[in-house]
């Protein structure tokens, strides 16, 4: 038998694979389409080449799909720098406690700079230690029976679900930082949250606010709060 009787007895084998050959080059819904044909042409015209065809079909699949993962291994694009983002961050999350101490614990030049920030259209959340209490008690800021929270929200004005006092005996620095790095808040501090005793278990969150230009600093000029 020679080559030509070989290519004529094989034919619709033949024709089968060319048809899955061209399925795999045109994508995976292409593909399906192929290989429904190829088997109905051979169901008809020589089932005993099926097997042949699967065997076959299995093998060309196996190539090409360890042909693509060596030409993505090879295709490695550099890392990219991180950039900023490019939409206008409208969303602030306000160190209070920081922000206080920086103002001498004046509570009306922090208020001041929230009313400054709101009048330009940006949201904020406040973050205060517990430890405001001892501002608000030694002004004698603290009505009968209001919490620290409440009296917070009463002198600066502010909704009280957009403000977070920790507990007593804790700092607000990690719920701000975890906060704002969950919900793309920018922060606004003079702290530069680098402080390996305390500040170790948010440095990435940190670090990721900082690649996003995220942490701004707030600086006392003339008397008042200004972001620097």
């Amino acid at each position: 038998m020679n080559w030509l009787d070989v290519v004529i007895y094989n034919y619709p084998l033949i024709i089968s694979l060319a048809l899955i050959g061209f399925g795999f080059y045109f994508g995976e819904n292409a593909l399906w389409g192929t290989v429904t044909i190829s088997l109905c042409l051979l169901l008809y015209t020589d089932p005993d080449k099926i097997v042949v065809l699967v065997v076959y079909a299995f093998s060309f699949f196996l190539m090409h799909r360890g042909y693509r993962k060596i030409r993505q291994g090879l295709e490695v694009e550099p890392p990219s720098a991180p950039r900023a983002s490019s939409t206008p961050v409208t969303n602030l999350a306000i160190d209070g406690n920081n922000l206080l101490g920086l103002a001498k614990w004046d509570l009306i030049t922090l208020k001041r700079f929230t009313d400054e920030l709101r009048q330009d259209g940006f949201t904020l959340h406040l973050f205060f230690d517990h430890s405001v209490y001892r501002t608000l008690k030694e002004n004698d800021l603290l009505q009968p029976n209001e919490t620290v929270p409440m009296a917070v929200s009463r002198l600066l004005d502010v909704d009280r679900h957009m403000l977070t006092v920790s507990k007593k005996g804790h700092k607000a620095d990690a719920l701000l930082i975890r906060f704002a790095d969950r919900n793309d808040y920018m922060v606004l501090s003079n702290d530069r949250f680098n402080k390996t005793n305390e500040d170790f278990l948010y440095q990435k969150a940190v670090s990721r606010l900082g690649s996003k230009g995220f942490l701004k600093r707030v600086g006392l000029l003339q008397g008042e709060l200004t972001i620097l």
